[in-house]
């Protein structure tokens, strides 16, 4: 599942959930949106916040995506 996916079906604000797992606002909000990837420390501890609805290999983004 995505993140954003989560979010959305959870009725989660993009703030709030970067508010809960004390990150800021802009960084999840690239990584929901597929703009950037999360660091690994980082993918885990949204994994862990997501109760496992969004593992860390959903949070990869392919290779070309990734350079872009």
């Amino acid at each position: 599942m995505t993140l954003l996916d989560h979010l959305k079906s959870r009725q989660i604000s993009v703030a709030a959930f970067a508010a809960k797992i004390d990150e800021a606002t802009n960084t999840i909000r690239k990584i929901a949106y597929g703009q950037r990837q999360p660091s690994l420390a980082l993918a885990v501890k949204i994994s862990a916040a997501t109760r496992g609805d969004v593992a860390e290999a959903d949070l990869l983004l392919p290779a070309q995506q990734e350079a872009a």
